[in-house]
């Protein structure tokens, strides 16, 4: 099941109400500190038979007071420098609580990842699934992971005669939110104008992320599709609230399946990640789709 914390409980308190052991918590859950566990947030507790994936984290983990780069290298199965190199992390022994980490365990090569996103859809602009998915969508965190290092290879790409890979570029340039001298805001402007709605569409969502992350506000994502607002994992029964395309929101956690083994789209657990509605203050959950993919700029 899917328990939020009160105020007042600690692990071991949970622990004895849901008859498991704090061990046993920390093993389902992303957890560094098991003396310092947060109001409001959302834990999963064991329940036997039910083998569920680790909550808290991938693609992005939000730091929560406490937790170190070491601790967290493990959780996530890298290294220390390579989470704080993907991060544009100076000083791996100090972390900013509330920050999010890019935590997949990539090492970025932005000759190679240009390689690939230029020649793979070929003249006739045909790209397959596992493509899509393996190459532009998972790219997509290797060049956040660039940094400003990965703007003049996405700006040509914002140039490729296939719509997928301009798609992805505009994509990828609201995921870094970060510009240089100006030029990632004109070229995501002349996107407005794309002969592809989705191209468009998505520009657009990435100009207002930019602008967001450039007023302070870099954990605010928009969503960029139409989705809805789950309010309780543990009752799927409850109504939903519909939520529109480029609707503001703040993850809360990311990466947390379902408690009770609902099956996701394309096999396996079914991924979840709890969010908060800037407009309403609303929170709830957000389904994940295709390969357990965030639709979230």
């Amino acid at each position: 099941m899917l328990y939020t914390v009160k105020p007042g409980d600690t692990l071991a308190i949970i622990a004895r109400r849901f008859d498991t052991t704090v061990a046993e918590i920390m093993e389902v859950n992303v957890i560094c500190d098991p003396q310092r566990i947060l109001a409001g947030e959302a834990l999963i507790i064991p329940v036997p038979g039910l083998n569920l994936p680790k909550s808290g984290g991938s693609p992005f983990y939000l730091v929560l007071p406490g937790d170190t780069l070491s601790c967290l290298a493990r959780q996530f199965n890298t290294t220390i420098n390579r989470l704080a190199r993907n991060n544009g992390i100076s000083a791996p022994d100090r972390i900013d609580a509330y920050r999010e980490l890019m935590v997949l365990p990539v090492t970025p090569d932005a000759v190679r990842l240009s390689r690939n996103w230029r020649d793979t859809p070929g003249e006739n602009c045909l790209i397959f699934e596992p493509q899509r998915f393996g190459i532009y969508y998972l790219g997509t965190f290797e060049w956040y992971a660039l940094g400003t290092r990965a703007i003049a290879p996405l700006l040509e790409l914002t140039r490729h005669p296939c719509a997928e890979v301009r798609y992805y570029s505009a994509l990828s340039l609201g995921r870094i939110a970060r510009d240089v001298n100006g030029r990632v805001k004109i070229a995501l402007r002349r996107l407005f104008n794309d002969p592809d709605p989705m191209v468009s569409e998505i520009a657009r969502l990435s100009y207002r992320r930019l602008r967001l992350a450039e007023m302070g506000y870099r954990r605010t994502h928009l969503l960029t599709t139409a989705d809805q607002l789950i309010p309780d994992l543990n009752d799927l029964s409850r109504p939903a609230i519909p939520l529109e395309t480029g609707t503001a929101i703040v993850v809360e956690r990311w990466h947390i399946p379902s408690p009770t083994g609902e099956e996701g789209p394309r096999g396996g657990i079914q991924i979840y990640d709890q969010v908060q509605v800037t407009s309403s203050g609303r929170v709830g959950f957000i389904a994940r789709r295709g390969n357990n993919e965030i639709s979230l700029v």
